[in-house]
């Protein structure tokens, strides 16, 4: 049995390196009625029309004016702003909740609790 043969870390220049080639098997090569296709959607995109075509208008994704966009993106904004102020708050709270926990703990005396512990 032969040793395996370890990669060089130089190139082989005497063969030609392996070549990677995909082919989709779900897009066959274009044909004729999808090109035609594309290319009247790219005329209507340019605005040179065929005859008996409408114009393709682009507008914004929920189709509101841009007024009204920009208004509800404010709106998020500031909800967002007032969710984090109101999650830093509870933080807050909670962190001075375990402080005072903390305190009440060490200054309490659960000497009765280890007695009662200890002789059940």
């Amino acid at each position: 049995m032969q040793a395996p043969r370890l990669r060089s870390m130089f190139r082989n220049v005497r063969t030609e390196p392996r070549k990677f080639s995909f082919r989709s098997r779900h897009l066959p090569d274009l044909d004729k009625a999808w090109i035609e296709r594309k290319n009247r959607i790219d005329q209507s995109f340019d605005g040179t029309e065929t005859p008996g075509s409408r114009p393709i208008k682009m507008r914004g994704a929920t189709g509101l004016p841009r007024a009204e966009r920009l208004a509800r993106r404010q709106a998020q904004i500031q909800s967002s702003k007032w969710s984090m102020i109101r999650a830093g708050l509870i933080a807050v709270a909670l962190v001075w909740l375990a402080w005072k926990a903390l305190q009440w703990v060490e200054q309490s005396d659960f000497s009765g609790v280890l007695k009662w512990m200890e002789n059940a």
